[in-house]
């Protein structure tokens, strides 16, 4: 079973690759996992309601949109791999999503794992994965934003 969820407002990337169990601390959108101090938009990070948000005519991008998608491996980037949604047309005119490690940016809608052994981890059970490697994002527990 190579299959993954992603709970958005939770933060959790969990599931199972290749036999290797995962359960990690991810986030996504309003440049959560940036590594510069108060970069982040805490009310557009890790909101599902807010996955319409496109970076282009906004300074920051949204978490990723809710649905499925298929996980491949990008050869020209280590530690990388794009997200290809199973229905392009439900994602808001947006696209380019991917799970990375953290940066300077941060996520506009990436999903960034917070530990960086944990992506290197996942990086390799997809690497050797024989069938396709499925992810389910969806909104996860919401709770009082206010």
């Amino acid at each position: 079973m190579n299959r993954l969820l992603y709970l958005i407002a939770d933060q959790l990337l969990a599931g199972e690759v290749e036999g290797a169990r995962f359960q990690m601390r991810a986030v996504s959108g309003g440049r959560a996992g940036t590594k510069i101090e108060g970069a982040e938009n805490t009310g557009l990070a890790n909101n599902p309601y807010l996955s319409w948000v496109k970076k282009g005519p906004n300074p920051i991008g949204g978490p990723l949109p809710c649905g499925s998608y298929t996980l491949r491996l990008r050869a020209s980037r280590a530690n990388w791999i794009d997200l290809v949604p199973e229905n392009p047309h439900l994602m808001w005119s947006r696209d380019g999503f991917a799970i990375h490690g953290r940066g300077p940016r941060g996520s506009d809608g990436c999903i960034v794992p917070m530990a960086p052994g944990e992506l290197v981890r996942l990086v390799a059970a997809v690497s050797k994965a024989k069938s396709p490697v499925t992810l389910t994002v969806i909104a996860g527990e919401i709770h009082d934003r206010a």
